[in-house]
């Protein structure tokens, strides 16, 4: 019974250690989470910003091609 209850005493604090590894792992987990979902936010807002600039260049460009056409026209 003795050699019993050590062996559970042993298990148990196995357990124990690997618990508050697990906790500190997931504790990573969870900041490496927060970190990466404010990156995500972030990189959204960049990409609004580049379609929107996107965008503007394409109306400037089919404005100046539309210019360009008509002076080449015009000096023809």
């Amino acid at each position: 019974m003795r050699k019993q209850s050590s062996i559970l005493r042993k298990q148990n604090a196995f357990l124990l250690a690997e618990s508050t590894e697990m906790r500190k792992h997931l504790s990573f987990l969870i900041k490496q989470n927060a970190f990466l979902l404010a990156e995500s936010t972030e990189m959204r807002k960049h990409l609004s910003f580049l379609i929107k600039q996107s965008g503007i260049l394409r109306k400037q460009l089919g404005i100046l091609l539309i210019k360009f056409d008509f002076i080449f026209t015009f000096t023809l």
